[in-house]
């Protein structure tokens, strides 16, 4: 179904939420992810170097993404759309127009994006989006300054998250940690504080270990005592949820009550097993999690 498509990085491709990765989004539903190319970084260690370095561009058409949509939704868990990349904001005006097709057609659109996109402009376009991954490269200005960002990048994305929750927008965070230094930990550490007491503890963060020899999914090595203790210094501060996302069947890839520390969500299985959440709140002491269920994948 996707030959209605035309792009000279490849074509788009359904993939489980838990990918992008959103754990607290109707965990256990599919996207149709569809690829923006550009990126305002220059990383050593980028992972899609392709796709981040292309000018090539020829623009989605509204009109196919719905009727491929239409195939879709007959898929069970099916959600909608993620808009990757890249950095979808580089083609903001085509991401909106296409999104309004996805919301047509009664589906989702979820944004991820490295912190090009300006508040201003989500403000502008409020309807747009219903769930976001806002993707850290630090937490520290000079940690930007060296990977070529543009002035004030990191303060950009502060204001997204911030502005985005005051829309009710669900939203999700990234950090990606490269080696186990104090300067690791301190960013970790402003970013974790930053959580705590700015927006909101259930706010889910993703800890993405920069791992290319590995290709980016790693399982075991040095790095992991200090991801792991990064996790466990963030329990200190009371933020509830913080995964080794892209460390493949670790615990911590499972979502605990932060109230009974029951293990709700055990990601080492496939489909999920949801039974022990209800309503978003935890099925054993009744907190609520904040974390947003589809009816039908449940």
């Amino acid at each position: 179904m996707f030959d209605r498509f035309t792009s000279p990085l490849g074509q788009p491709y359904l993939a489980a939420i838990e990918e992008i990765p959103l754990y607290h989004y109707l965990p256990g539903g599919s996207v149709l992810v569809l690829e923006i190319p550009g990126c305002p970084f220059r990383c050593s260690y980028c992972d899609r170097l392709p796709l981040a370095r292309s000018r090539e561009w020829s623009p989605y058409d509204p009109e196919r993404i719905g009727i491929v949509l239409d195939k879709l939704s007959h898929e069970s868990g099916f959600i909608g759309v993620s808009w990757d990349g890249g950095e979808p904001s580089l083609h903001w005006d085509n991401v909106v127009e296409c999104s309004r097709a996805v919301h047509q057609a009664g589906h989702r659109v979820i944004v991820t994006t490295n912190g090009g996109l300006a508040a201003d402009v989500l403000r502008g376009s409020r309807d747009t989006v219903d769930a976001l991954l806002v993707r850290f490269k630090g937490f520290d200005e000079e940690t930007y300054r060296a990977l070529g960002s543009p002035e004030g990048i990191l303060e950009n994305s502060r204001t997204l998250v911030e502005t985005s929750l005051s829309l009710g927008i669900h939203v999700e965070l990234m950090l990606d940690v490269a080696a186990d230094t104090a300067s690791h930990m301190r960013e970790f550490s402003s970013m974790i504080s930053w959580v705590a007491h700015d927006l909101r503890r259930s706010v889910p963060v993703h800890l993405r270990a920069i791992a290319p020899e590995h290709g980016f999914a790693i399982r075991h090595g040095p790095v992991m005592p200090f991801l792991e203790n990064l996790v466990e210094s963030a329990r200190k501060q009371h933020v509830g949820f913080v995964y080794l996302s892209n460390c493949h069947g670790h615990f911590f890839n499972n979502t605990l009550c932060p109230n009974c520390y029951s293990v709700l969500i055990d990601r080492n299985a496939y489909p999920l097993d949801l039974s022990f959440v209800t309503d978003g709140k935890c099925g054993h002491c009744g907190i609520d999690l904040g974390l947003k269920l589809n009816k039908e994948i449940g």
